[in-house]
């Protein structure tokens, strides 16, 4: 019945087959301190005590309380949902119930999931996209009480490898740049990418030149009014309008540009979706939607890696490019710092948690409902357990503790890769040293658990990445992170392996 009245309101005569779709991908990185849980002051988010909190005031309460969510097209990171829930659960379970009114109105949702943390999939392995994409769904399916059908990849960043390992786990379509296709596209229509056994996956490419001025030109969005008249239907196809074809135009932005990076925008968003838009001639549609009513018609091939935000693949994050000032070879040097800690945590995750876990990778694909109590102790060791052999139950309990010991050290080694840590321009900023602290921590674990020392490799591999403006390492950075309880940690290294030489390199 739904369905029917969705394909009935477009098909309605006299009624132009125009379409806009607004997306918002909204998003905060994980800013605890994993030794304590709380959010360090940031003195330049002030008067707030925290960046989320000035955030959560000028963007994400406005624009719920508005309603703008249930007019849009949204994906809410999980790092970011949990916070909300934890510290403004009004504001929380309204832009969830957004999604819920959409599906009950149109018989289709509005939100996207997301994988849990905002890593840059292609970038990493098989195993760990798998596991965040998994980690992504459970924690939508929780949070929404409904299966997903679309995937905000972070960046947009995609290879072919994620694209088939979403379709593998039931997503149905993403959106990309426009850039990101390996010949021109029509951008006002969703393309089909075929898969490896005959899977595939619907992309829509939104509307670069309207993204990229509602991101970053304030004068576009004076007046929703004009925007709607006069600029969208300038990037409709002539062609298509003579012959009555349905458009889609997709408008893909940071969800925080409305009220945070930019004051205001919020009110233009309001006026648009509330008024602007059809007043102009477009129906507003979200993305599962108008999937339902128009299917693609065409395939397109991918060019691969790539994103929305770096003109050079994916290099931004991998190992620096012009896309950032100074120097950024530092970027190349910290990721393989961290590859080389995860390979060598991975090896010995798999090696001692296999003591009490059947497969310890499905197990970790299965962790995360336990760590955030969505399901019990009892239902997690049920499924994962190895059979019990002999040993006593003391022995048993003390390799289990273990086991989620090294679980959790496997959750901090994938928070480490958070693409903010990466995106910036230098080494001395917040969100690398972020980073590292999440590398602490796991490190943290591992010596817990084990009693092996990750430390002192990842301190030695930390002394190539180097900050351009201060001239501080890696290691250096890391040794100032906040102090914990001696006994969590490894003995560090003697000072002199982290003095730098006449050169400015480190020596060993």
């Amino acid at each position: 019945m739904l369905e029917q009245q969705a394909v009935s309101e477009a098909a309605t005569p006299g009624a132009a087959p125009l379409f806009l779709c607004l997306h918002g991908h909204f998003y905060q990185p994980p800013r605890e301190d994993p030794f304590t849980g709380a959010i360090p002051a940031e003195a330049e988010a002030a008067p707030f005590a925290n960046f989320n909190e000035k955030i959560t005031a000028e963007c994400y309460r406005p624009n719920a309380e508005a309603g703008n969510f249930e007019l849009i097209s949204y994906d809410m990171g999980p790092t970011l949902a949990s916070w909300l829930a934890d510290h403004y659960p009004g504001v929380h379970q309204t832009i969830i119930e957004a999604d819920r009114q959409h599906r009950a109105r149109y018989g289709s949702g509005n939100a996207l999931a997301h994988p849990y943390h905002h890593v840059i999939l292609p970038l990493a392995n098989s195993r760990d996209k798998y596991t965040q994409i998994v980690w992504g769904l459970e924690d939508f399916r929780q949070r929404y009480g409904r299966e997903a059908a679309g995937m905000w990849l972070p960046e947009t960043a995609v290879d072919m490898e994620t694209l088939d390992l979403l379709a593998r786990c039931g997503i149905t379509f993403t959106v990309l740049a426009p850039w990101q296709a390996a010949t021109p596209v029509d951008v006002t229509e969703p393309y089909l990418v075929r898969l490896p056994a005959n899977r595939s996956m619907t992309v829509f490419f939104y509307q670069a030149p309207l993204s990229g001025a509602i991101s970053f030109d304030g004068n576009v969005t004076v007046n929703a009014d004009h925007f709607a008249s006069a600029i969208l239907p300038s990037h409709l196809v002539p062609e298509k309008l003579e012959r009555g074809e349905p458009q889609l135009i997709v408008i893909a932005t940071d969800g925080e540009l409305y009220g945070h990076h930019w004051i205001w925008r919020d009110k233009f968003l309001t006026r648009l979706v509330r008024y602007s838009a059809e007043a102009a001639g477009f129906q507003l549609s979200t993305l599962e939607r108008y999937l339902r009513l128009h299917p693609p018609r065409r395939e397109v091939t991918l060019r691969t890696p790539t994103s929305w935000s770096c003109f050079h693949g994916v290099d931004r994050w991998a190992c620096g490019c012009a896309c950032t000032e100074g120097r950024s070879d530092w970027k190349g040097a910290l990721r393989q710092a961290l590859n080389r800690l995860a390979a060598r945590g991975d090896q010995l995750f798999e090696r001692f948690a296999a003591e009490v876990l059947s497969d310890p990778w499905a197990a970790r694909n299965g962790y995360l409902a336990l760590r955030n109590g969505w399901r019990s102790s009892e239902s997690f060791w049920e499924e994962f357990a190895r059979p019990v052999g002999f040993g006593g139950r003391a022995a048993l309990a003390e390799k289990r503790r273990r086991a989620l010991l090294l679980l959790e050290a496997e959750y901090y080694l994938l928070c480490s890769f958070t693409s903010c840590a990466f995106f910036f321009e230098d080494l001395d900023r917040i969100e690398p040293r972020n980073a590292l602290a999440f590398a602490r921590r796991a490190i943290s674990l591992f010596w817990q658990a084990l009693g092996v020392d990750l430390q002192r490799d990842f301190l030695r591999d930390l002394r190539a990445a180097r900050s351009w403006r201060r001239s501080l390492s890696g290691a250096e950075l890391y040794l100032r992170l906040p102090r914990v309880r001696a006994d969590l940690l490894p003995p560090l290294p003697a000072p002199q392996e982290l003095v730098p030489d006449s050169k400015g390199e480190d020596v060993a």
